[in-house]
């Protein structure tokens, strides 16, 4: 079989938002966009309060660090917002929300989709370099504050 080109990938920006803080989580905020530098406002404030109801179950008591990671992504037929926690000391939990582009706050849950495109992996692969690198092995022990402090931002 001869592989073929795909001729429909461009980079995208990736921006690092800022950190949310709601309900005990600190949330790394990221914006992906098709076609502009930014995601629009209104996408990138739904998903940050779907994040904060998705966190507000997860306890400690669970193994929950209280540090997570948002990724929004306005592309061209969907808004896609994805909320990854990390639990214990070596998983990576998510959730994936869809929305319609011209309603972007009215989000999804996503069961039978793919894990992430290759924009969005490019976020998640950062992010579990920056948790070997601040929490699993750090010699001084797990530098939270230091994990959430290193964040990306580039075109991918």
């Amino acid at each position: 079989m001869q592989p073929r080109t795909d001729t429909s990938y461009a980079p995208r920006p990736v921006r690092f938002l800022g950190i949310e803080e709601a309900g005990g989580w600190r949330i790394k905020c990221y914006g992906i966009a098709e076609g502009t530098w930014y995601p629009r406002a209104e996408l990138v404030d739904a998903g940050v309060s779907r994040a904060v109801e998705v966190l507000g179950a997860v306890g400690a008591d669970q193994g929950a660090h209280g540090v997570a990671y948002l990724v929004a992504h306005d592309a061209r037929n969907a808004c896609v917002v994805s909320v990854d926690w990390w639990m214990r000391r070596h998983e990576l939990w998510q959730r994936t929300f869809h929305a319609p582009v011209e309603r972007p706050e009215e989000f999804v849950e996503v069961r039978d989709a793919p894990a992430a495109t290759v924009w969005e992996l490019a976020v998640t692969g950062y992010e579990r370099a920056a948790w070997m690198r601040h929490v699993l092995t750090n010699q001084a022990g797990p530098d939270f504050g230091a994990y959430l402090d290193d964040a990306f931002e580039g075109l991918v």
